[in-house]
Formats: structure tokens, C-alpha cells, sequence
């Protein structure tokens, strides 16, 4: 969180002074477009998973790391074999209920439900889970926040029924996790993702089949687990699968991450 916060406050501080330099010393032109540029740079660097894929897939840019292809569209990695290509998708799985919340029944019933998915699916599927203790001083008015964050969400009279049934589920989970806080239980958060790979002769038929295999799985998982999944691309996908490898080692990096 802090280097994230220290680029965004220095990013911001430096077009003040530029802007302040263009009223010194009377040079608009360069100080305006010194002051534009660090503009552009937080944009870019907070909404640069919405416009990379968007440069790179005009620009048919492929990017290569140690050996897996990251196409122009960004939104799956792609291997080269001698026999064909693999292609593994990657996708959010944001939970909003928890198992210790139900009764028996309602246990019973959502855990053979999400096991009677799971033996449908005729495909290898990975579910990671990235698990920290919550430090409760820090978190507290966060969780408040996000809550009200919530409420003027639902509060809008543009939300769909959808989104406003997402948002009950939102508001629901930070009410019982402020519940747990005052009833003294120790808080953990949560961050899951799931991956499925494909493989296929052509380049196409293997993109082709990982992307009809994330959407059945979307479908499946969000059914079975009452939880929300959205498929990941550009910088939320690599992020996942370099942590198939080496994930942050403490809260504090975990937040510096995913700001």
C-alpha cells in the first residue's frame, strides 16, 4: 500500500509543481505538458488494464516471457510444444458467504451441490487460495468504508437487478464480518482465483477451447458457490500466474499488489 500511495502523492505533487512553475517563471508550454504528462502517467499506471489491451491488441503485440506467449489480446497465456499449444485461462473468484454462517443443512447442501459441479466438469480445473490474518486496527474503518461504498451503490437508481443482488450479498458479508470483529473472532481475508488449461494443434483451436472452458466454469462456479467469478486479463492475469510461483509474503505486499 505505501509504495502504491507514495507513486500515486508524487505523481500528483510533481503536476502541482510544474503548474506553479508554468505561474514563476512564465513558461506555460512546458510546464502544462509536464503537467499533462504526470496526468497521463496516473491514468496509465491505475487504468492501464483497461488501455494495454486495448494498445496491444491494435497493435498485435505479443509478449514473451520465459518461454509463455502473452497475446495481443492479454486476456490468456499461450505455450508452444512440440505436439500442439497450451492455453490457460485465469479467473476471480470473489466469495461473499461463508460456510460458517449456515446452518447444517445449508452446509450439507452447498457442499454437495459444489462437489456434484465439480465431478460434471470433464476438464483438469485449479482453485488457488491466498489466505492472511487481518490486522483488526487497520481494517475496522476499512471495512466500514467499503460498506457504505456498497450502500450508495445499491442506493442508485441506475443499478440493475443483478448488480443490486450483488450488492446485498456485498453489504451482507462486511455486516457479519464487523460481527465477527466485535465478537472477538480472528478475521482472515481471502484472495481466489481459478485456472483451467486446453490444448490444442493451432494456436486458435487451443485459445478457441480455454475460453469456452472459463465460461462453463464461470458458469459452474457461481452457481454451486453462490459467489461472483470474473474471467482476469492483462495485468490481473499475470499477477495470478506468477503467484502460481512466488506469492507476496506478507498483508502489506498483498495490498501493494492488488491497490
Amino acid at each position: 500500500m505505501f509504495v502504491n500511495r507514495a507513486i500515486t502523492v508524487t505523481a500528483l505533487a510533481g503536476g502541482l509543481l510544474a503548474l506553479a512553475a508554468s505561474l514563476v517563471y512564465g513558461n506555460a508550454m512546458v510546464a502544462l505538458a509536464a503537467a499533462f504528462l504526470f496526468c497521463i502517467s496516473i491514468v496509465v499506471w491505475k487504468y492501464g488494464y483497461i488501455l494495454i489491451p486495448m494498445i496491444t491488441r491494435a497493435a498485435n503485440v505479443v509478449e514473451v516471457r520465459a518461454g509463455y506467449e502473452v497475446p495481443a489480446t492479454r486476456d490468456y497465456i499461450m505455450k508452444k510444444t512440440a505436439s500442439g499449444y497450451y492455453a490457460s485461462k485465469f479467473l476471480e473468484i470473489r466469495f461473499y458467504e461463508s460456510s460458517m454462517d449456515k446452518s447444517e443443512a445449508d452446509k450439507t447442501t452447498m457442499f454437495e451441490s459444489f462437489e456434484k459441479a465439480i465431478a460434471a466438469l470433464k476438464y483438469v480445473v485449479k482453485i488457488s487460495l491466498l489466505i492472511s490474518a487481518v490486522e483488526l486496527s487497520k481494517e475496522l474503518e476499512d471495512i466500514k468504508t467499503r460498506r457504505s461504498a456498497a450502500e450508495a451503490k445499491k442506493a442508485k437508481s441506475g443499478a440493475s437487478s443483478d448488480e443490486i443482488v450483488r450488492l446485498d450479498r456485498e453489504i451482507a458479508m462486511w455486516n457479519r464480518m464487523l460481527d465477527r470483529i466485535t465478537r472477538g473472532e480472528r478475521p482472515v481475508e481471502l484472495i481466489a482465483f481459478a485456472s483451467t488449461t486446453s490444448f490444442g494443434l493451432t494456436r486458435d483451436e487451443a485459445a478457441s477451447r480455454v475460453n469456452r472452458q472459463a465460461k462453463e466454469l464461470k458458469t459452474i462456479l457461481s452457481s454451486s458457490l453462490g459467489c461472483d467469478i470474473s474471467e482476469l486479463s492483462d495485468l490481473d492475469m499475470l499477477r495470478c500466474f506468477e503467484w502460481d510461483q512466488f506469492f507476496p509474503t506478507s498483508q502489506e505486499d498483498i495490498k501493494d499488489e492488488i491497490f
